[in-house]
């Protein structure tokens, strides 16, 4: 059993660790430090292996020569004996160098178990956090399930002042709007609509009108609005640019604004003021 569940971790270890070392530019930095603290590199094996390689020639060449010189064995003891020395100096540096190697490959090991514990921290890490993003977003939808449930009251408040106290709310919009402006009071604007270009033709249009600093400023106050309201606005405006040779900045003001007339008034450059924004 603990077999097949190391074979399973071996299993997923090599599953993920190619994607994070792809995609986690982080991670891959982090295990690149890691392993080259305890990693022999590629050029120093392949150093290594290269003086392994030269000194089996070496080894070769030496016996190849001990060979030829077999046949003199009985003038050249000496050199022969000196040419052993020389092979068992050359199977000590191999032995020496075995062992390095030998050491290498245990500190890779132990690099290895190193990294396949921060592999298995990491994992436990990501899976909590994704409960906790999981937990967060269950908590955001229930907010905006909130906030929507909000807004749906406000509006249908908004309606009903509208429906019982159209004319009080627009006069608290309009001093609150003055307030915040900083001026004592608005004109209106009286026009007949001749052509029919805002409604019905020869229909008598009214507007809060403001002259502050050589600017024109058009204002319509509702206590609730919509796209309907905002698209007269600015047939107003235009009217008013055909009539006074002005283009007026347009304002409107509203205590609640349905998401279409938001919409539009962006689109139309109108600014849109709520009454929390005049309290505020």
């Amino acid at each position: 059993m603990a077999i097949s569940l190391i074979k399973e971790e071996e299993k997923h270890i090599l599953e993920v660790l190619p994607l994070l070392l792809k995609e986690d530019e982080h991670f891959r930095r982090e295990v690149a430090v890691v392993l080259s603290e305890v990693l022999a590199t590629k050029d120093e094996f392949q150093k290594v292996l290269e003086e392994i390689r030269l000194s089996r020639e070496e080894s070769n060449r030496r016996f190849e020569k001990m060979d030829r010189r077999l046949d003199q064995v009985d003038r050249r003891l000496d050199q022969v004996d000196r040419r052993f020395e020389k092979v068992e100096q050359r199977l000590e540096e191999q032995g020496t160098a075995i062992t390095s190697l030998t050491k290498v490959v245990e500190e890779n090991s132990t690099a290895i178990a190193s990294l396949t514990k921060a592999v298995e921290d990491n994992r436990t890490a990501i899976a909590s956090l994704t409960k906790a993003v999981e937990e967060n977003s269950t908590a955001i939808a229930s907010l905006i399930k909130t906030v929507g449930k909000m807004g749906m009251s406000i509006r249908t408040i908004g309606s009903r002042w509208g429906i019982e106290a159209e004319v009080t709310i627009r006069n608290t919009l309009r001093e609150l709007l003055l307030k915040n402006l900083k001026v004592a009071e608005v004109s209106e604007w009286k026009i007949r609509d001749n052509k029919g270009k805002v409604g019905h033709p020869n229909s008598d249009i009214q507007v809060d009108l403001l002259i502050r600093n050589g600017e024109h400023l058009l204002i319509e106050i509702k206590s609730s609005a919509d796209e309907a309201h905002v698209n007269r606005l600015y047939k107003i405006g235009e009217l008013y640019t055909e009539k006074v040779g002005i283009k007026p900045k347009l304002l409107f003001v509203a205590v609640t604004m349905r998401e279409e007339g938001e919409l539009l008034c962006q689109q139309l450059g109108i600014q849109l003021i709520t009454y929390d924004e005049l309290e505020g």
